[in-house]
């Protein structure tokens, strides 16, 4: 992808990210990562409690919203893939602690991030909720 389409691709993001925040409520991670093991694969990493209320309907909601932006650009939203970080996974507590950021856009070069070793990423929000949401019992049926 081409820098000057990158560059107003992250723009977008981030007014999607604020956009949707307003809506919907906050996130408490949006992150665009690029997967250094998978060459030109984007990982968007999200988490609030608007999207772990139904995962798959957020899920194809947000791929929509980014294809949508995406406009002309074609080549981006065939090599995304929308993940859904669950609110009591340890790797989420750790990107709280590095980087907190609201309707901003924090960048980040060659680290670890959600098990994903990113050869680049953005952080466009990163901050603990409020309430964190309790995990559902499994009951057994017979």
């Amino acid at each position: 992808m081409r820098i000057g389409a990158l560059r107003r691709l992250m723009k977008g993001l981030s007014k999607l990210e604020a956009q949707l925040s307003a809506e919907k409520g906050d996130f408490s991670l949006f992150a665009l990562i690029l997967d250094s093991d998978s060459p030109g694969l984007w990982r968007l990493f999200v988490a609030a409690p608007w999207i772990w209320d139904d995962e798959k309907a957020a899920r194809n909601y947000l791929w929509e919203q980014v294809r949508l932006l995406e406009g002309d650009f074609g080549y981006f939203v065939g090599r995304l893939e929308v993940y859904v970080v669950s609110p009591n996974n340890p790797n989420l507590e750790e990107v709280w602690e590095y980087c907190s950021t609201e309707n901003g856009m924090v960048e980040i070069y060659d680290v670890e991030i959600l098990d994903v070793d990113a050869r680049r990423g953005y952080i466009f929000a990163s901050r603990r909720p409020t309430e964190m949401p309790q995990p559902q019992k499994q009951t057994a049926t017979a």
